[in-house]
């Protein structure tokens, strides 16, 4: 009987061992997350990588996604993280070059072992084939074709592709009177090329002739630009580049006093802008694919709330990169939770792409569905103008404005 009682204590004793190392208890008796054989993956933190222009010809317009990206953590993390994981990030500056992009990729995925990456730049081709051949997840900002070419990248939405363009940018002007575009890009990005592209796609699809394209890559003669602005005879001005290039094309219009109906920008959409130029850029319009600020939700408040409290030297908070930062964070936590309790890269990306009606807490004017809207186009965009006095944007009505895509 003694013997078959130790036997029974021997056992008890195995079993609670083995069940310690299996499920180890918290001090507040919730069980901690298991162990996985996983790239940046432990039982208590999940390593990601940040990558995005702190340097280079398009720093300016990245520069606060970063921020946006520390207010989405800090805010998760207070929550207690991913499935008991806190949510840590180590970041590379891609100089906004295909070379040193794809070099920050892979010193974050060889080097730091990274589970997956969050991205914002202009240049995210450099890397794409590297992260794609690894199964590597991304999210982030899309800017370039290669977003609606690989399964393992996700956005909330696409600019442009590699397929056709679309009518609500030539509808809006069209609509405004606009007849005669010139369109301002920067010859040194790829991506700004592209877009100018786009955009005189759907100029001409609305019947607005495309009468010229001038280089906005620094520096910038501003008197010679506008010069050129005003003698093409254009009465409407659209840019595809970033948001301080652009104000000083417009100042350059302003000056040679070019006679201009319509003025359009995708990346004016930002108050440091307005404090910069004033009434410069009085009347210019600009539109987002997101719910602007000035909708005012619920999670527009919470978003400004974490950034005071986790991202306070960004001001003012209300910006379209760090907005961008916060919402692509929100697609990364949103995939750790579909990958389960042991996340994998396969399983995060499997589990990405099954999420339906995903709308970042409101932030987006519908909702999508990340299988069916892969390798889309975005028909729909918020309007906006900066008014008289050039101290705020008015939001334009219909919110958004939807088109069509245009046939090849």
């Amino acid at each position: 009987m003694r013997a078959r009682r130790a036997v029974l204590a021997g056992l008890t004793s195995l079993t609670l061992a083995l069940a310690a190392v299996a499920c180890r208890v918290t001090s507040d008796n919730a069980p901690a997350a298991p162990t996985c054989d996983e790239p940046g993956v432990t039982s208590g933190a999940v390593r990601v990588g940040l990558v995005y222009p702190d340097t280079g010809n398009s720093a300016t317009l990245f520069q606060p996604f970063r921020s946006g990206v520390d207010a989405r953590l800090g805010v998760a993390n207070a929550a207690g993280g991913v499935g008991g994981r806190r949510v840590s990030y180590a970041w590379r500056d891609d100089a906004s070059d295909p070379n040193g992009n794809e070099s920050a990729a892979r010193d974050l995925v060889g080097s730091q072992h990274v589970f997956g990456l969050i991205e914002s730049t202009s240049v995210a081709t450099g890397s794409a084939a590297y992260l794609h051949g690894l199964g590597v997840p991304v999210t982030g900002t899309s800017l370039e074709a290669v977003w609606t070419q690989n399964d393992t990248m996700f956005s909330y939405s696409n600019m442009v592709s590699d397929g056709p363009s679309v009518t609500t940018w030539g509808t809006f002007v069209a609509q405004r009177g606009g007849r005669r575009a010139v369109i301002a890009q920067s010859g040194f990005s790829a991506t700004s090329m592209n877009l100018a592209d786009k955009l005189a796609l759907s100029l001409q699809a609305a019947g607005v002739q495309v009468v010229g394209r001038v280089d906005a890559t620094g520096p910038i003669d501003v008197g010679g630009i506008g010069a050129k602005v005003r003698d093409s005879g254009a009465d409407v001005l659209v840019g595809a580049v970033t948001g301080a290039a652009f104000g000083q094309v417009v100042l350059g219009a302003r000056t040679a006093r070019a006679n201009l109906r319509v003025i359009l920008s995708p990346v004016s959409y930002d108050q440091r802008l307005l404090q910069l130029y004033g009434p410069v850029l009085a009347g210019v319009y600009t539109f987002v694919d997101y719910q602007p600020f000035e909708v005012d939700t619920p999670t527009h408040r919470r978003f400004l709330a974490a950034m005071r409290l986790y991202a306070p030297q960004m001001s003012p908070p209300a910006q379209q990169a760090a907005l961008a930062g916060w919402i692509a964070t929100d697609i990364f936590l949103r995939g750790l939770e579909a990958a389960g309790s042991c996340p994998s890269r396969a399983a995060f990306i499997h589990g990405l792409r099954a999420v339906r009606g995903y709308d970042a807490g409101g932030l987006l004017p519908a909702p999508i569905d990340f299988s069916e809207h892969f390798g889309q186009v975005n028909r729909c965009y918020t309007f906006l103008q900066v008014n008289a006095d050039a101290k705020r944007f008015d939001l334009i009505r219909p919110a958004p404005l939807c088109g069509t895509e245009l046939t090849q």
